[in-house]
């Protein structure tokens, strides 16, 4: 009977073991040599693949930035730990992008940053869309925000704001590693504020109920509004979904206006798409396309842009503000600057004298950490701007949150703006 005690308690102490060894290495994983190893490796990436790391100052400069790890770090703090050595590529590209396992726990939730603000834009637990958060597990959301914001570390301070809300703040749970995380919340349109405490689920789950619907439509007066909410085409129905409403807008004598503000990041299938209708015989996406090739940049051929059948033939405008500053936006405003094409719709101050940017991300995974670094392989030249005609600035009412995340508000909003474009 001895024997079988000895036995079972051996049994859980191995079991204990093990689990507080699985706990260690998912949370404590890297060892400072293994995370200096990555580093060297990122070095060496830049060096042999960026653009711009043809330039013998910039990449003494790089070297001089290497940073000294000394103790065990998480992924994300890694990521934080070398952002200023990748910062002075200023590319708005580069940087540490860490992939999240199916099992990876995420919120139920989507939010947006507006007005400096975190704003529930997507919902499916207690916390109602257009809510604002005002704390997470007791700390403000400007601090988190201050914290991880150079997790993009080449873009400008706004973009690395909105950028981190955008696209990591659903991912608090596997930043931190918890399960659960309170959340102090204002509710919509209203000064009553509530705690919850939000159980995680599974990233397999989130990317499912979760997911954006990458266009919708509103048609107003002589107008029809294309809302662009994500430049993501996941799926064969978002395809499908979106080639019905060019279908629908093509037949339409209307004039189009296209929303692309607060717009998610994705690919240039969405901007190509809309350039096709817009053209009448073939073009170039990018006026010129700067490439590398082993210690020489070279320009890099371009297959053109077939125009569509099914034309856009009524005016066009876009209304754009700070917020557009993904891929998707900047290839779509390119092109429209560089080839007169269609008007600007604007309530701030933008500057488009600089069209040029960064594109062809290149993903290279790190040896030990398994994230990856990530960088451009070609730059975007442009040496032409918008016309003063194509440029519409509109002295209007701020855009909020309620208009942001509710249907009748922002029917409301345009309503008015339609009014002062007559």
């Amino acid at each position: 009977m001895r024997g079988i005690n000895v036995t079972i308690i051996f049994v859980i102490a191995v079991f204990i073991i093990g689990a507080l060894a699985i706990y260690a290495y998912e949370h404590f994983r890297y060892s400072p040599f293994a995370l200096q190893v990555d580093q060297e490796v990122i070095k060496e990436y830049l060096r042999d693949r960026h653009v711009d790391l043809l330039d013998i100052a910039l990449r003494e400069e790089i070297n001089r930035r290497t940073v000294q790890i000394n103790r065990r770090m998480s992924t994300y703090d890694f990521a934080l730990r070398i952002a200023p050595m990748l910062s002075i590529l200023n590319d708005g590209v580069t940087r540490i992008e860490i992939p999240l396992k199916t099992t990876d726990q995420t919120l139920p939730l989507r939010f947006k940053y507006i007005n400096d603000k975190v704003i529930v834009s997507m919902s499916s637990c207690e916390i109602p869309v257009g809510s604002i958060i005002l704390t997470i597990n007791g700390y403000p959301t400007e601090t988190i925000i201050e914290k991880y914001r150079n997790l993009f570390p080449t873009l400008d301070e706004f973009q690395q704001k909105y950028a981190f809300v955008d696209k990591l703040l659903s991912y608090y749970p596997r930043i931190i590693e918890a399960q659960t995380i309170q959340i102090k919340y204002q509710l919509p349109q209203s000064n009553a504020q509530r705690t919850s405490y939000i159980k995680s689920i599974p990233f397999k789950d989130f990317q499912t109920i979760m997911h954006i619907k990458p266009t919708e439509t509103y048609t107003i007066s002589d107008y029809i509004i294309v809302k662009i909410n994500s430049f993501n085409i996941s799926n064969k129905n978002d395809m499908k979904d979106v080639i019905e409403i060019f279908h629908k807008i093509a037949q339409s004598s209307k004039k189009i206006i296209f929303d692309l503000r607060y717009a998610s990041d994705g690919d240039i299938a969405l901007p190509t798409m809309i350039i096709s209708k817009l053209i009448t015989s073939p073009a170039m996406l990018y006026p010129k396309l700067i490439s590398r090739h082993k210690f020489q940049q070279i320009e890099k051929q371009q297959i053109p842009v077939e125009p569509d059948p099914e034309r856009m033939v009524s005016e066009v405008y876009f209304i754009v503000d700070k917020t557009c500053f993904y891929t998707p936006h900047k290839t779509l405003l390119t092109f429209l600057g560089t080839h007169d094409i269609g008007k600007i719709i604007t309530f701030d101050t933008l500057d488009f004298s600089k069209l040029s940017f960064y594109t062809d991300e290149f993903w290279k995974i790190l040896p030990n950490t398994r994230a990856y670094i990530v960088m451009p392989l070609s730059k975007v030249i442009v040496d032409s701007n918008f016309k003063d005609e194509q440029l519409i600035n509109i002295e209007y009412q701020q855009f909020t949150e309620n208009e942001l995340t509710n249907r009748d508000y922002y029917i409301e909003w345009l309503k008015k703006l339609l009014l002062m474009l007559e």
